[in-house]
């Protein structure tokens, strides 16, 4: 299950987190309210950093995470090589197993726990970051199927948010631009869970106007996306 109108609690609990460990027991809170495997958070780049993997946060089993590191793993798991790449969710269901290599990898990760089936979505942040948000489950293929874009929409955004505030306490921060008012108003609803189509009925204004607004945010405070917006204008309360 998804996580059951408990995303703005967790929306708090992530924006008051005090430490990357603060960030890593909200996870483990959030999978174990939405019926997760895990969740896994993992920074690729970092502008003023030249570290391979800069931050880590993952709620895999220790014995996992230590033998990925040691093999290397970064560097065959297909979901890492294809979500640094992408700007769309990729389902692991779609994941190319040809490979003896990848089928194995994906034996190994079953047996530690990792979860059978997973969704990882790729963060651009905005200042040039790209990190990789993961949500695994061990639903059958047909219920996965059924509930996979409910974990889309919740985790998405949360995804976006872990980032921006595991940027900020590992001390990466690199800070930038200003909004107007309906800028303001279209971002923080669209914070609330709202619609572009309700935006436009709450503030009397037409949809392509909405739309407009959000892009031009997303412009000024130099996102790749509206959810990134979001994030940064939180962040700078802007909203």
């Amino acid at each position: 299950m998804p996580l059951n109108g408990k995303f703005e609690e967790f929306l708090r609990q992530i924006q008051t987190a005090k430490s990357v460990i603060d960030l890593k027991a909200i996870m483990r809170k959030m999978t174990a309210e939405s019926g997760l495997a895990n969740i896994a958070y993992h920074a690729l780049k970092i502008p003023i950093r030249h570290d391979p993997e800069p931050i880590l946060i993952l709620t895999y089993e220790d014995d996992w995470v230590r033998r990925y590191v040691e093999r290397d793993y970064f560097a065959l798991d297909p979901t890492v090589r294809a979500g640094s790449k992408e700007f769309l969710p990729l389902d692991w269901l779609d994941v190319d197993r040809s490979s003896v290599e990848v089928q194995r990898f994906f034996r190994e990760a079953d047996a530690y726990g990792v979860g059978r089936q997973g969704v990882t979505l790729p963060v651009r942040g905005p200042a040039g970051e790209r990190a990789l948000f993961t949500v695994t489950s061990n639903l059958a293929d047909a219920d996965w199927k059924s509930r996979r874009l409910l974990y889309m929409r919740d985790f998405q955004l949360l995804g976006h948010f872990i980032h921006d505030r595991a940027v900020d306490l590992s001390g990466y921060r690199i800070e930038g631009p200003a909004l107007s008012g309906r800028e303001a108003q279209c971002l923080e609803r669209t914070a609330s869970g709202r619609h572009v189509k309700q935006i436009a009925s709450e503030l009397a204004l037409s949809i392509s106007a909405v739309q407009l607004y959000l892009r031009s945010a997303r412009h000024k405070l130099g996102c790749a996306s509206v959810a990134e917006a979001v994030v940064k204008a939180t962040r700078r309360e802007l909203l």
